[in-house]
């Protein structure tokens, strides 16, 4: 008897356990991302602490600008789309005009695109449109943009505008004309070892040059159709430069402002320019997990390092000419909190967010 009742309270205690017992954790799917989110987040409030006028529209305000807004649409941010309104708004109402007739200042179109893409308010289209049809105004006999120079840099410039132009109107003059002109500056600009130089007159491995051909590349073939004749062609440039910036990358998991002079130093743009276009490749299935998902992982651990308590990137090159002189890129000074950066970790962020929730 003895024996029975305690069998009887040890099934009573046993089933109390499991009734009390708080239920089994199960994965957080948010887990993977709050880092990530937290981190864009704190670069998203420095970046719109820092542009509280709207006349700052320099193409690194620009593209930090476009930074915040794609991040917040990937990783569902609500607070960002109506201070970008609010800021955008002179634009909109025509008190304020941008510049235009040179690649770095049309390069503003791609924000009102993106504005659109994401509110479908018609109004934001009339400027952008205006500024994607100066680039080609007097058509060249090559299809390029009028403003070609052939710097590294306008592969974004020209590349991004055409193609947002793409997925705001559907027309695939858009999507020809940036895959054309990505071509061309693949042609004259990438070498052999998959790496691109700054201009024919600076035939450097600049680091945020090639971020600028990298982010350009993986921005275009993500919304290319699958059967435009050019897809083929820059697929494979870009794995090209994927594989040598692979080759190229720190021990650390940042790359150097010269990618082939180790000296050189570690600069957080084009790590998160690189990262952008290689986390956009693992997601869109271009690139093999197990030799890229490494790349990406140094990368993002590296890069998440140099961002400060405010929300500023650390090590970030500033704005650079293009010159025939190692000493030179080897000596251009870096800052901290400079756009170019911020904007930089904003894309690789919602790469790498996109990436994670794929």
């Amino acid at each position: 008897m003895k024996r029975f009742y305690f069998y009887a309270i040890s099934i009573v205690v046993l089933v109390l356990t499991i009734a009390i017992s708080p239920p089994a954790k199960t994965a957080d799917p948010e887990y993977s991302n709050k880092e990530t989110v937290e981190l864009g987040l704190r670069v998203s409030e420095r970046v719109l602490n820092k542009m509280r006028s709207p006349l700052e529209i320099g193409y690194h305000m620009v593209c930090a600008r476009y930074g915040l807004l794609i991040f917040a649409e990937a990783s569902d941010l609500p607070q960002v789309l109506p201070k970008m309104e609010k800021i955008y708004k002179p634009f909109k109402k025509g008190w304020l005009r941008p510049l235009k007739g040179h690649v770095d200042y049309n390069v503003f179109g791609i924000l009102p695109f993106e504005l659109y893409l994401q509110t479908g308010n018609p109004e934001y289209l009339p400027l952008a449109m205006k500024l994607t049809e100066d680039e080609y105004k007097d058509k060249r006999e090559d299809g390029l943009c009028d403003y070609t120079r052939f710097w590294v840099d306008d592969m974004w410039m020209v590349g991004a505008l055409q193609v947002q132009a793409y997925r705001a109107t559907g027309k695939t003059l858009y999507a020809d004309r940036a895959a054309t002109q990505l071509l061309a500056y693949t042609k004259r600009l990438q070498r052999e070892n998959g790496l691109f130089l700054h201009s024919e007159s600076a035939p450097l491995f600049w680091g945020r040059g090639n971020g600028w051909a990298a982010a350009s590349m993986a921005k275009t073939l993500r919304v290319l159709p699958a059967d435009h004749p050019d897809r083929k062609e820059l697929l494979e440039a870009y794995l090209l430069q994927m594989e040598a910036l692979r080759k190229v990358q720190h021990k650390s998991g940042m790359w150097n402002q010269l990618l082939d002079e180790p000296e050189s130093y570690l600069e957080s743009s084009c790590t998160g320019m690189f990262l952008f276009a290689i986390a956009t490749g693992l997601e869109q299935g271009w690139l093999p997990e197990t030799e890229y998902g490494p790349t990406a992982e140094r990368a993002w651990r590296a890069l998440k390092g140099y961002v400060d308590k405010k929300g500023d990137v650390k090590n970030v090159c500033v704005g650079t000419n293009h010159k025939n002189s190692r000493e030179y890129y080897m000596n251009r000074p870096k800052k901290t909190g400079d756009l170019h950066g911020q904007a930089a970790f904003l894309w690789a962020a919602t790469a790498m967010y996109r990436l994670e929730n794929k």
